[in-house]
Parts: C-alpha cells; sequence; structure tokens
C-alpha cells in the first residue's frame, strides 16, 4: 500500500512548483511579478520550494520506516524552521502541513482511491490538531469565525475533492484544455477557500473581493472569455489593497499534485 508514496512526494513538489509558474494570479508571485507580497520573488520562492522539496522526500522515508506521527510533525516544524532561516518569511507554510497531510494519509489509502484518501486525512488531521493548532492560525480563525485550514482538513480537503477536481475534470469533459482547466479551478477555489491569509490582509471584505472574482474567473473561462487580461487586472487591484490568497495557492498546488499523480495532467 505504500510503493506508491516515493512518486507521490514527487508529484506534490511538482504541483508546487506548477502552482509557482502558473501566471497571472491575482496577489500572488508569479513570473510577471510579486503580487501583494514585497519581500518575496520567483527565485525566493524557488528557494522555498527546494527545502520543501527535502522535507517531503525525508517525510516520505520516515513513513516508510514507520516513525510515529510526532517524529513526522518535527520534521514538519524543521522545515517551517529552515524555509524562514532562508527566506526570511514563512511562505509555504500551509503547503508544508498540506502535503505533509497528504503524504501520510496516502499511506492507509490504496492507490489513487480518493474516497479513502479522504477519510485517512480527516482521520489524522483529527490526531494532529487534537495537540493544538498553529497560533496565528488560530487567532485568525476566532477572530473572523472561519474555519481555515483546520476545518478544511478535518473534513478531508473538500475544496480539493469536491470542487477543484470537479471543476477540472468538466472543463476537460466540455471542450477545454489543461490551460483553461487550470485557471478553472483556481477560480472556484477562490469561491470556496476560507482563505485565512486573505482575512488577515483583507479582512471579510477581501475575502468576499476573491470569492466574488473567482464566479467571474469560473465564468468567464466556461465562456472563452480573455480571463487572462482579467486576472492581470484584479492583480493590480490586489497589489494596491495588499491582498493575497495564499491558501488558495497551497490547495491548487495540492490539486496540481494530486492531478499530476493520477496522470491526468498529462493525458490532457
Amino acid at each position: 500500500m505504500t510503493s506508491h508514496l516515493p512518486e507521490l512526494a514527487k508529484n506534490l513538489v511538482r504541483g508546487a512548483f506548477m502552482e509557482l509558474y502558473l501566471t497571472p494570479k491575482p496577489g500572488l508571485v508569479d513570473l510577471c511579478d510579486c503580487g501583494a507580497h514585497p519581500e518575496l520573488s520567483v527565485p525566493r520562492m524557488e528557494a522555498s520550494l527546494k527545502i520543501v522539496s527535502l522535507y517531503l522526500m525525508d517525510l516520505c522515508d520516515a513513513v516508510l520506516s514507520g516513525e510515529d506521527l510526532a517524529a513526522r510533525v518535527r520534521l514538519g516544524v524543521a522545515a517551517e524552521r529552515a524555509v524562514q532561516r532562508a527566506v526570511g518569511t514563512s511562505c509555504h507554510k500551509g503547503y508544508i502541513f498540506l502535503g505533509g497531510l497528504v503524504l501520510c494519509a496516502s499511506a492507509c489509502a490504496p492507490g489513487r482511491d480518493e474516497a479513502s484518501l479522504r477519510a485517512s486525512i480527516a482521520g489524522l488531521a483529527e490526531l494532529f490538531f487534537e495537540h493544538g493548532e498553529p497560533g496565528s492560525a488560530h487567532r485568525v480563525r476566532n477572530r473572523f469565525q472561519g474555519g481555515g485550514i483546520r476545518e478544511e482538513a478535518l473534513a478531508g480537503l473538500p475544496s480539493l475533492f469536491d470542487e477543484a477536481l470537479p471543476v477540472y475534470r468538466r472543463e476537460l469533459a466540455e471542450g477545454g484544455n489543461r490551460g483553461s482547466a487550470v485557471f478553472a479551478m483556481m477560480g472556484r477555489l477562490m469561491q470556496t477557500v476560507e482563505d485565512s491569509t486573505t482575512l488577515r490582509s483583507g479582512g471579510r471584505s477581501g475575502l468576499k473581493t476573491v470569492r466574488e472574482d473567482g464566479r467571474l474567473l469560473e465564468r468567464m473561462v466556461a465562456q472563452r472569455d480573455d480571463f487572462l487580461s482579467f486576472l492581470a487586472q484584479r492583480n493590480a487591484h490586489y497589489v494596491s489593497r495588499s491582498l493575497t490568497m495564499g491558501g488558495v495557492a497551497g490547495l491548487l498546488a495540492l490539486a496540481l499534485a494530486w492531478l499530476s499523480h493520477t496522470g491526468e495532467l498529462e493525458a490532457a
């Protein structure tokens, strides 16, 4: 049941790099600019992802060797600290958690069975959150009465399995291509993710903006409108408001990783 883990770890890395290079993304680092993150750049994000890559490979080894949850969590904490030292900020903190959660949960789920994986993710998240949750995430959740990454994980990542992946598959079935399907996924995630980074940077009004833009983006993709120009224009607005959506980015990277793992990206 664990023979697929090394390949999944590689695809988790691939998905994160694909998300970084996807352009344009309002408020996020991409190949055009740094979005609402003046402290970041593509090279800095790449340096962070190199550390994340090593972490995921080490985590894979830990799972295969039977290390307990506490030891696996220590690897994630060490990776977060290494990113902070190397880059000067905690970018990819959410993806360290999400990628690690999916990788560990996949050890108890057969192959690419999404229903089994969801159940495993929810069970593992329950064990993890029994010991608390990161302080900043807890404060944002309490302040804005949002579920955030905690509730997403405890529910088995519904934004991934119920929203992003079905949208990708439907867009392809309706004549789209891989590029349009990826942006359709981003639009859907913008509508559904209770993004703590958006709440921190823009409050409830910022989250409303992201959700409205997500609905428009998904509609423009379906109607074959010029959604790339729309996203570039919205990026200027997000930058002016210091508005970002790191939670959307993390789940988009996870969706790309899973579609790479299932072979659906290549098939498209």
